[in-house]
């Protein structure tokens, strides 16, 4: 069986929300909180060199290579022993100034052992959040662009949602949310790709 690694992503795609995390925590707390990246994807390093990077601004032509890149990465990361990147993790660390213990959890080994040669102190786990939760619970959880691409985004929701401590922030993609984040009245808006969990929950 193939190790099933997850979607491309491309360079700085989730920046703005990261840094805007990064001041929530600074001002609203915890303390030495755990942050846990859910399904971060990777890329191939030869696709990496050409992938858009959403703080740049790009003529047609760069954004059509961009696109190009991603839809041949899809075909590139799935050739066993290819090496993988994994971009979501080192981006969310460069702005994450505060001490914090960085969880990874992916169902793919390929894709964790990415990140552990990336980032050697984070703490990875092999996990299908179809069918478990996370292990560790959390006060901030990253999940862009993971619930939607499950065969079972409810039940995806429901486990990651259940490992996500009160008054813990949720990170998650407009497409995962819609007509499924309202089944959990404890968990509210709080601005664009950001909800948090009632402090009493």
């Amino acid at each position: 069986m193939l190790d099933p690694v997850g979607s491309t992503s491309w360079h700085n795609r989730h920046l703005a929300r990261f840094r805007r995390l990064a001041e929530l925590l600074r001002e609203r707390g915890p303390e030495n909180p755990v942050v846990t990246i859910v399904g971060p994807g990777a890329v191939t390093p030869i696709a990496a060199r050409l992938l858009n990077n959403a703080e740049r601004r790009s003529s047609t032509l760069r954004k059509l290579i961009g696109d190009a890149a991603r839809y041949g990465d899809q075909a590139l990361r799935r050739i066993p022993g290819m090496p993988l990147r994994s971009l979501e993790p080192r981006e969310l660390e460069s702005v994450l100034t505060l001490p914090h213990r960085l969880v990874v959890i992916d169902r793919s080994q390929r894709i964790l052992r990415a990140v552990g040669r990336q980032l050697p102190r984070a703490e990875c786990h092999c996990v299908d959040i179809s069918f478990q939760r996370p292990p560790v619970e959390a006060d901030v959880l990253v999940a862009f662009n993971v619930i939607c691409r499950l065969e079972n985004p409810a039940a995806g929701l429901a486990n990651v949602v259940s490992a996500l401590r009160p008054g813990g922030w949720l990170l998650m993609d407009d497409r995962s949310a819609e007509g499924r984040i309202d089944r959990f009245p404890d968990i509210r808006p709080v601005e664009a790709k950001i909800w948090r969990r009632d402090e009493s929950a």
